[in-house]
C-alpha cells in the first residue's frame, strides 16, 4: 500500500471514530469483567466455583482475543471502575491491571453510558479466564 492510501484509511478511521473517541493504554488500576450467575448473594462475598470466563470471545488464529469488554479506569478501584458495568451482571471478577502486562493490551474504549469500558485483546481466553480468577457477587 502507499503512503498516500495508508494516510487516508488512518483519516478516515480517526473521523470514523467521532469526537472523545481517544483510546489510551491503561496499566494501573484494577480491570472488572462482568458475569450473569443464577441466584443471588451477599455483596462482596465469592460466588461459590463460579469464575469469568472468557471462551465465548473471538480470537485470532493465534489463539489470541480480538477484544474482550472489561471495565478499566487508570489508577482506578472498584469504587470508581464499577459504575458503568451493565445491570445484567449481578457478579463480577477483578484483577490489577499490572498483572496484564506483557502479550495482552488493555486499552479504554469508552461507550455511551459507560465510561469505564475498556478493550482487553492480545491473550488467550484461557489465559485471561485464569488471571481474573473467582466471582465476586455485586
Amino acid at each position: 500500500m502507499n503512503p498516500r492510501d495508508l494516510a487516508a484509511m488512518t483519516a478516515f478511521a480517526v473521523f470514523a471514530a467521532g469526537p472523545g473517541a481517544a483510546q489510551t493504554v491503561v496499566s494501573t488500576g484494577v480491570v472488572v469483567r462482568g458475569v450473569t450467575v443464577p441466584g443471588a448473594g451477599v455483596p462482596g462475598h465469592k460466588v461459590p466455583g463460579r469464575t469469568c470466563d472468557f471462551d465465548d470471545e473471538v480470537t485470532y488464529p493465534n489463539g489470541r482475543m480480538t477484544g474482550a469488554s472489561v471495565q478499566c479506569h487508570a489508577g482506578g478501584n472498584l469504587a470508581n471502575t464499577l459504575p458503568g458495568l451493565p445491570g445484567r451482571f449481578n457478579a463480577y471478577c477483578v484483577v490489577e491491571a499490572k498483572t496484564l502486562k506483557g502479550a495482552p493490551r488493555l486499552i479504554t474504549a469508552a461507550i455511551p453510558g459507560n465510561d469505564n469500558h475498556c478493550d482487553l485483546s492480545g491473550i488467550t481466553p484461557k489465559d485471561a479466564t485464569g488471571r481474573f480468577g473467582g466471582a465476586i457477587w455485586k
